[in-house]
Order: C-alpha cells, then structure tokens, then sequence
C-alpha cells in the first residue's frame, strides 16, 4: 500500500494539515518539525496524488483535445499537441464526439466541472452555440484548430484550406484541362466549405465557368468517392480531372478509376488533400495538398496552455499555409 499523508502524519505526530504545509512548502511549520516530516517522505519515496491536488486547487493539468470525428483528423496534430503538452507538465484525453451533439455537450462539461484545464476543438462545423457558452464561462481555457467561431473572439489557429484547393486546381488547369470535378465532403463542415470557396476561386481565376453538376457532395467515406465517379461518368459532361478533399476519399476514387478500367493520370489526373500514410500507398503517387499538421499542433498546444496560465498568444487568430506537392497522379501524359 503507497504511503499516504495520513501515514506521514502519524509516523511524525502531528496533524495531516501539517504534513500537506510542509510538503507544499507553506508557511505555518517549524523548521525542526519540517525537517522531521521531509525526511519520512524521502525515506519511504513518498508521491503526492497530483490529481487530488489538482482539484483542490482546480487545476488537473489535463487537456481534452475534443476533435468530431478521429478518423478524419491527422495524428500528427494530435501527436504535436500532446509533445508539447508533455513538455509543460500536461496531459491530454482525446474526446472523439463522433459528430453527436449530446457526446460533445458532455465533454464540454469536463471543463465547466474544472475536470480539465482547457480544451482544444479540433475540426467540425462553425462554433455552435454550446462552444460560444463555454468560452463565456471559462474564459481563458478554450482554443480552436480549424473551426471557426463567427460570433465572438476566440484563439484560433487555422489552415489555409481555400488557399490549398486553388493551388490544387490551379496546378490542373494551368495543364490545359477545363472541367475539373471537386469530390467532397458535406457542406456543412466548415473545412470542406472552405475547399469549396478555393476550388471556385481557382475556376474564376483562368475565367471557367462555375458548373454545380461537377461538384460532388458525398458523406466523406470511401463508398461515397466510388458513388460520385459513377455519377460524374454517367453525366452529360465527363470531367478531366478530379480534386478530392480527404485522403479517404482520394483512396476510393482512385480505387474506382481503376476498376472502371481507366487510368491516372492518363483518363483522370487526381489531386487529393493531405499528405498521410494513407495517401502514401496509391499508386501512381498521388499529388496532395499538404498541411503543415505538426506545426498547427505545437502552435495550437502553446495557445492553450499560455491562455491556461493567463497570458493572451500575441495572435488571437493565426493562419497557417498548405502547399502542393506534385507528383504523378495529376501530370497529364496525354492531350484530352
């Protein structure tokens, strides 16, 4: 059994209060009887329950990275906020809300109750109304990563995504090709939207017309990659050229290409977005949109603990830049 200050205060004779004083060096004690309380504790490698001390000063030294789907979420990011996190003296908990609502009100309530020191949403749709609350409540205890609150101020680090996707089918059209085809996620996730905005600033950008029948709006699973080739072949217009916005997405499209009995990029030229182990194992090597996920975790890591111990990041919101890198999958070999 560990020795607790119960323990100590026995083996010293004096009162549990007197052991906590001297172990967390307040005043209020004798040096003689110090001396005698800090010897016992050292002979018998006494640890004190940081959690329990934690709460009693409200403080756990925890942190809830709350991201709304894990599979969707680089584990870079998370792997660079808990680094640094680490480093400081905090822990993280991953609380994966899986796009429920009553899932995420429950997490949120970790930091009300003082259960964690901070939280840091991850991903989604715009902020909603149970993260504005929490923000008012707490203040000084909330960052976001690539989610957005319109209605109020609040530490913020965010790629770049509307830049990422003009890059992406700026790099087809520059190759010639007119009827490039987006294959994405819902709409109404706030990155997604995002890619939208830049696929449509790249077409205006060599003057081609918008075409809503070459967007594609699927659930983000592999399956939907393959529901929207099969669309985009059985329209009017056959596109040239795909830009997915997920690397799940990427894998099922050129999945079904190639069942379908075409080729990348000789048939369709593929650019997708991230640069994972997933993304890593299609053949041809396919050109992405990479995001720079360690730096957004270290930064974003920073923002709450220095916002934890009551100082303001110098930037309220920061804006990180993806670049593209090209490799086979989108160089076209052959004139359409």
């Amino acid at each position: 059994m560990p020795l607790t200050l119960k323990d100590i205060a026995r083996m010293a004779g004096v009162a549990e209060s007197t052991v906590s004083r001297a172990i967390n060096n307040k005043p209020g004690v004798g040096e003689e009887t110090k001396k005698k309380i800090m010897e016992i504790v050292r002979e018998h490698n006494f640890q004190p329950n940081q959690l329990a001390q934690g709460l009693a000063k409200k403080e756990t030294h925890m942190i809830a990275l709350m991201v709304t789907d894990l599979s969707s979420v680089g584990y870079e990011i998370i792997k660079s906020i808990e680094s640094v996190a680490n480093k400081e003296g905090y822990n993280c908990i991953i609380c994966n809300t899986d796009n429920n609502p009553e899932k995420k009100k429950a997490y949120l309530q970790l930091v009300l109750n003082n259960r964690v020191d901070g939280a840091i949403i991850i991903g989604g749709e715009l902020a909603d109304k149970s993260i504005l609350n929490l923000a008012l409540k707490k203040d000084g205890s909330l960052v976001l990563v690539n989610c957005l609150a319109e209605e109020m101020l609040i530490p913020t680090l965010l790629v770049d995504n509307s830049k990422g996707s003009c890059l992406a089918v700026s790099h087809l059209l520059e190759q010639g090709l007119e009827n490039i085809a987006i294959v994405m996620g819902p709409s109404d996730d706030f990155l997604e939207s995002e890619k939208l905005a830049g696929y449509k600033q790249a077409l205006e950008k060599y003057n081609i017309p918008f075409r809503n029948d070459l967007v594609f709006e699927t659930d983000g699973s592999q399956e939907g990659a393959y529901w929207a080739f099969l669309k985009a072949v059985d329209g009017e217009g056959l596109p040239d050229g795909f830009f997915v916005t997920s690397d799940i997405l990427a894998i099922g499209l050129v999945d079904v290409i190639k069942t379908g009995g075409y080729l990348v990029p000789e048939d369709f030229p593929v650019i997708g977005y991230g640069d994972s182990l997933i993304t890593s194992t299609i053949s041809p090597s396919l050109t992405v949109v990479a995001e720079p996920l360690t730096n957004l975790g270290s930064c974003a890591a920073e923002y709450i603990i220095s916002l934890i111990r009551g100082k303001c990041p110098e930037d309220i919101i920061k804006v990180l830049d993806p670049v593209l890198i090209k490799r086979e999958s989108s160089i076209v070999k052959k004139t359409k």
